[in-house]
């Protein structure tokens, strides 16, 4: 298997979510160019002007009810796991999340319409890799390699209730 470097695994998941009909909504690409706008989720504990301690998605995907977060690098990251395990962990991280993505004005399909995010949607995680599969069964799996994405959902998911 040869060694992908991130903008590769990064166009890899990108084109594998639209292709399974998710809506990037989202995400800071390795190369710093792209279409999606950066949405930031804010460290609630500081308060000070600037990032610090806040979190860039490289993706955020929207599908019917769920949402997803995703880091993506070109070999298992276990920083990233830990960094979206703790946004799925802490309310007031998601409550950042959805606050942001409310102020970019990012219109998601049936959000205000016949349900509400809030009391219906569900939030999951995922990491993509490329290199060595390293089984993590709460997060979505994205294993990359030169032949394709092989996905795997994770088994953990909250919500902002």
């Amino acid at each position: 298997m040869n060694k992908l470097n991130e903008t590769l695994v990064f166009i890899s998941v990108k084109t594998h979510l639209i292709s399974s009909g998710w809506n990037l909504i989202g995400g800071q690409p390795p190369s710093g160019t792209d279409y999606l706008p950066v949405i930031e989720i804010r460290d609630p504990g500081y308060a000070g002007k600037g990032s610090k301690g806040s979190y860039k998605p490289d993706l955020i995907a929207w599908k019917k009810d769920t949402l997803m977060i995703i880091e993506l690098k070109p070999a298992f990251d276990k920083h990233d796991r830990k960094k979206v395990n703790e946004v799925l962990n802490s309310k007031s991280r998601l409550e950042s999340l959805w606050e942001a993505i409310l102020q970019r004005s990012i219109r998601i399909q049936d959000v205000t319409e016949s349900r509400s995010f809030k009391e219906h949607g569900q939030i999951v995680g995922g990491l993509g890799y490329g290199g060595k599969p390293v089984e993590h069964p709460e997060l979505w799996r994205f294993f990359v390699d030169t032949s394709g994405v092989e996905v795997r959902p994770g088994s953990f998911s909250t919500s902002l209730k």
